[in-house]
């Protein structure tokens, strides 16, 4: 017993430092290790190859190479968990509109879809025939090793009719940096 009420302890102290530690991050750079980018590049060269031989189309909103996009997205997803302290989810699987797919879960139970662009100006975009529960979107701008994080948004701000606009090949959800916000403008994370 006393030793559950210290791991519990220490485990409450550490989600509070990490809370604490989740502030004012936008503009954080993130620079992914030699090691940090072979992962990435075989988990993207992984969800490259299993999407193609499931016959998965394209329903990207970008114009980017798909291959790149999925080492590139990769990079960005790691690069975000990089910085948050919690662990990428390495399981490579067919892309789906699974409602449960998020690519990184916060010490709150915060549910987060991380986008990536390599466009240093970009902005968040989201698919609107995506069906998902996350709680919010995290947009990261570089490319591999060097990332950057510019904000958050909650899929309820994003998701809505007048975010909606035609990207000369596709529709999709958009938002511009400047509307992107820290973690705690949108959770109370104490």
């Amino acid at each position: 017993f006393i030793l559950r009420l210290t791991i519990g302890t220490l485990l409450e102290t550490q989600r509070r430092l990490n809370f604490k530690n989740m502030r004012n991050l936008i503009g954080s750079q993130i620079i992914l290790s030699k090691e940090e980018q072979e992962i990435c590049e075989h988990i993207g060269i992984q969800r490259y190859n299993i999407n193609r031989e499931k016959g998965i189309t394209d329903k990207k909103i970008g114009k980017e190479d798909n291959h790149f996009m999925d080492i590139n997205g990769f990079g960005g997803e790691f690069a975000f968990c990089k910085l948050f302290n919690v662990m990428p989810d390495f399981l490579v699987q067919v892309t789906q509109t699974n409602k449960n797919d998020y690519d990184a879960l916060l010490f709150n139970c915060i549910k987060v879809d991380v986008k990536t662009t390599d466009v240093l100006s970009g902005r968040l975009l989201a698919a609107p025939w995506k069906v998902d529960e996350v709680d919010c979107y995290a947009l990261i701008v570089g490319k591999m090793p060097n990332y950057i994080f510019k904000g958050f948004m909650l899929r309820e701000d994003l998701k809505r009719e007048d975010k909606l606009k035609s990207l000369g090949y596709r529709k999709g959800y958009v938002a511009e940096q400047s509307e992107l916000k820290e973690l705690h403008d949108l959770f109370y994370l104490d």
